[in-house]
């Protein structure tokens, strides 16, 4: 085989094999909201629901479980010619192997299929699901060795960098002459009392870190969401609480953050502009601050909410500040993947405000968060490796390299979706959720695939913000679902 045929061929069997890997997730995802909805409660026989295979009138749920059955068909065909192209471009035994596992799967779990159908034996449900699970890790694992093989030798810029930088790549901190200086010139300019205070207060509400507000808040707001499902009533009050104290609980975190990293923020040229690198605000003001927020979320969350949810608000203030600021964040390549810890607690705390416990649903959404976490933030590190280099911090990227990072993102992108659709199976969401689940599970895959095809600083930062987009959007649809459409 000439060496043409040979780029040729494997273009292909990378084509296949991604639409296998996306077509095989469409398939959990409509399963799981088949199961949830019931969909399948009119069909008793199989391949078709009727003897004559007439389809006749069909109704919503109807077309979700006709949906299912052809993506199974479809995802048979693609698997199937997956197989061929891999066998005729001779991939090496690995590739071979995670293709092999899913080709030798696929039969058994459309036999479960079969009997889910037509016998209803309540374990097969779970089977089908943990086996459809299995099938896509394989063809998600064959998909990432196929793309770092075809990047081969050209990857741009995939070698580890000095996790320190050098003195003459490290910007000089300003004298206090300086400072003075540029305070004094600042304020000759602008004199007015009114605009000192605004650029006061734009100082401090810079601690808080407010970006991270709104996608934590709909943590929040989707498990209190998936709370109702269990015949709880969500009253105004103790939502409103749980936001509010949310909000002061990240304001807290926030603000121990800037202080703590602010030496290693001046370092940086993403965060040079913070308001502790050039005392905007003096360290003991912003610890008192940090305080005082922590304790108006406490007095919040415990007067209007409950104790439990006082006591996960707590725990997630001293995660982030603690356990990832101080502990992880500096010391170890984990860092990014141990620190998603953080963000998955809003999930409990939703729930809990709602119910006084914790359950599976909120467990599962909270697993959703904490492998996002990874697939969404090294994008980030891999667009910032060389900030993060000169901060001392060792993020994956900067120790391991851009090549692993994607490999990392690839799979914790995998794993993420997986659990939303257990999440999904475990709540009863519906359409909305699994259709919401696919839509941007495929546009968030897609983005990461573009990064070995295009390994750039942008392709990486374009990432970043799809991970947002998808979480935000299949939190909505909880949110919706639960809230709105179930109410």
């Amino acid at each position: 085989m000439t060496t043409h045929t040979r780029t040729r061929t494997h273009g292909r069997l990378l084509g296949v094999l991604f639409a296998t890997v996306l077509a095989t997730y469409v398939l959990i995802a409509l399963g799981t909201a088949v199961s949830t909805t019931g969909s399948a409660g009119g069909c008793t026989t199989w391949p078709s629901c009727s003897s004559d295979w007439a389809v006749g009138p069909v109704s919503a749920d109807g077309l979700l479980f006709w949906g299912h059955r052809a993506v199974a068909l479809g995802t048979g065909v693609l698997l199937a010619a997956t197989a061929v192209l891999a066998w005729r471009e001779s991939v090496g035994r690995r590739l071979a192997l995670a293709i092999g596992v899913a080709v030798v799967l696929y039969p058994i779990q459309v036999a479960l299929g079969a009997a889910l159908a037509v016998y209803d034996v309540p374990l097969a449900s779970v089977g089908h699901l943990a086996l459809a699970g299995v099938i896509f890790a394989g063809l998600l694992v064959a998909l990432v060795l196929a793309l770092e093989d075809a990047a081969g030798t050209d990857a741009v810029d995939e070698t580890p960098v000095a996790s320190t930088a050098t003195a003459e790549h490290e910007p000089e901190p300003p004298t206090a002459a300086a400072a003075v200086d540029a305070n004094a010139h600042t304020l000759e300019r602008d004199p007015s009392v009114l605009e000192r205070a605004r650029r006061t207060a734009g100082a401090y509400l810079t601690l808080t870190k407010p970006k991270l507000m709104w996608l934590l808040c709909l943590v929040a707001l989707a498990g209190m969401g998936l709370a109702t499902l269990t015949g709880e009533r969500l009253e105004v009050t103790t939502a409103l609480a749980t936001l509010v104290g949310g909000v002061l609980a990240i304001g807290a975190s926030g603000t121990f953050n800037h202080v703590y990293e602010r030496d290693r923020d001046r370092k940086m040229a993403r965060t040079a502009d913070r308001p502790m690198v050039h005392d905007q605000v003096p360290v003991r003001n912003a610890v008192a601050f940090g305080v005082v927020l922590t304790v108006a979320s406490v007095v919040v969350v415990y007067t209007w909410v409950n104790a439990l949810a006082t006591v996960l608000t707590v725990s997630a203030i001293v995660y982030y500040v603690v356990l990832y600021t101080i502990l992880l964040k500096p010391n170890t390549v984990w860092n990014t993947v141990l620190g998603g810890g953080a963000g998955a607690i809003p999930a409990l705390i939703g729930w809990a405000a709602v119910t006084g416990s914790i359950g599976p649903p909120a467990v599962a959404l909270a697993a959703v968060i904490f492998l996002w976490t990874p697939a969404h933030f090294y994008s980030f590190a891999i667009t910032y490796k060389d900030d993060y280099a000169r901060g001392g911090f060792p993020m994956l990227p900067v120790v391991e390299g851009d090549l692993l990072a994607r490999r990392h993102i690839a799979l914790y992108l995998g794993a993420t979706l997986l659990a939303a659709s257990v999440l999904g199976w475990l709540a009863g969401l519906g359409w909305l959720y699994a259709l919401t689940s696919v839509a941007l599970g495929a546009v968030f895959l897609r983005s990461v695939v573009r990064q070995y095809h295009t390994p750039t600083e942008a392709a990486a930062l374009r990432s970043f913000f799809v991970s947002n987009y998808y979480l935000g959007a299949i939190l909505l649809a909880v949110i919706v679902e639960t809230l709105v459409l179930a109410g």
